[in-house]
């Protein structure tokens, strides 16, 4: 084995984690927020507003009741899985992207696997001409949604090209305030470098948006989260939404990004040509920083990408095992591997009176 399929190999079964330790002894609220690429979640129907023709029974995909509804079963089985070993609840917040309209993720919460859950969908249309747009699912148990938004991006080098908005979504988780940014930023076609001033505008964006909230409520606990097509240590994201990876040099002004010091290491959440990308990032403000854990803090960073959603055949042999590829029917789950966050916040002890 070369050198290179070696690394390759124990990446893939290497532990994608980042985390803190929690105290022996004492018990915690565990709360998991995560984010995914779905890989076009399209239903069957022609909307003469969107191009979705190869998302159709006659189009290239071939793309029928049969596979749609196989697509939304496997969504659902990771959904279910995601944080399950550390709340039988998974994901409170999911944040999403890839999706064509409010129906898909309506059916997508109604899947047996996490219909119990009792998952609320958000969504707003967008401009995008292939008509996918960044989402959310959240959990009411858990999330108390307030309000909802989205902001428009420009394409620099194309302004006429309409790409997707960010979604905004307000409310509180545990009682404590959060806004979540739902992010998927503008492609590399073209080559990472011609397209790079689209993704830094995204940031400006996404910077701007943040900054907005803070100087509202310095407090408010703010999770920018996407897929930014640029990974931890591209300039769009350390220099223009201004991040770090190491908690010992916390910064009042920038984000935490958990996934940089596990791109750092290799790992990504999909890969071409055996070269791993970490383009799926949660980001957090200092408010969700680590210190007593007396509210809502960083615990743990994790990639999903368990066996069954790895390729387990050919070339792309533990890659993501993927839907479609080049109009080719897999019959898998997605292009990305999805990542998620766990919170935690001390239980607090009931006092006899």
């Amino acid at each position: 084995m070369s050198k290179i399929k070696f690394l390759f190999a124990v990446l893939l079964f290497s532990n994608f984690s980042y985390s803190q330790k929690l105290e022996k002894g004492t018990n915690y609220h565990l709360v998991v927020v995560a984010f995914w690429n779905l890989e076009n979640l399209y239903d069957t129907i022609d909307d003469p507003k969107k191009i979705d023709e190869e998302f159709l029974p006659n189009g290239t995909n071939l793309w029928n009741t049969s596979r749609y509804l196989r697509k939304l079963d496997h969504l659902a089985e990771v959904i279910k899985q995601l944080g399950e070993e550390y709340t039988p609840d998974g994901p409170a917040v999911i944040g999403m992207c890839e999706v064509e309209n409010i129906n898909v993720l309506k059916d997508l919460a109604k899947q047996e696997k996490i219909a119990n859950r009792n998952y609320q969908a958000i969504l707003i249309e967008g401009p995008d001409a292939r008509g996918v747009d960044p989402a959310l699912m959240y959990n009411p148990k858990y999330f108390k949604l307030e309000k909802y938004l989205s902001y428009p991006i420009t394409i620099v080098t194309d302004p006429e090209h309409k790409t997707r908005d960010i979604l905004v979504v307000y409310g509180k988780l545990l009682g404590e305030p959060f806004a979540f940014l739902v992010n998927h930023w503008p492609s590399r076609r073209g080559g990472e470098e011609a397209s790079r001033p689209n993704r830094i505008a995204a940031a400006k964006v996404a910077r701007h948006i943040a900054d907005s909230i803070i100087k509202t409520d310095p407090n408010v606990k703010i999770m920018i989260m996407g897929d930014y097509n640029d990974d931890p240590t591209n300039e769009s994201i350390k220099k223009y939404i201004r991040t770090y990876g190491d908690l010992k040099r916390t910064r009042e002004d920038e984000f935490f990004n958990p996934m940089e010091e596990l791109h750092k290491k290799g790992f990504g959440t999909l890969a071409y040509q055996d070269q791993w990308n970490l383009f799926d990032q949660i980001l957090m403000n200092k408010p969700l920083l680590p210190t007593d854990y007396s509210s809502l803090q960083y615990f743990k960073a994790k990639i999903f990408n368990k066996p069954f959603v790895r390729n387990d055949f050919g070339n792309f042999k533990g890659y993501p095992f993927r839907t479609i590829v080049g109009g080719n029917y897999q019959g898998g789950y997605s292009d990305h591997f999805a990542v998620y966050a766990v919170l935690a916040r001390k239980v607090k002890e009931k006092t006899n009176k």
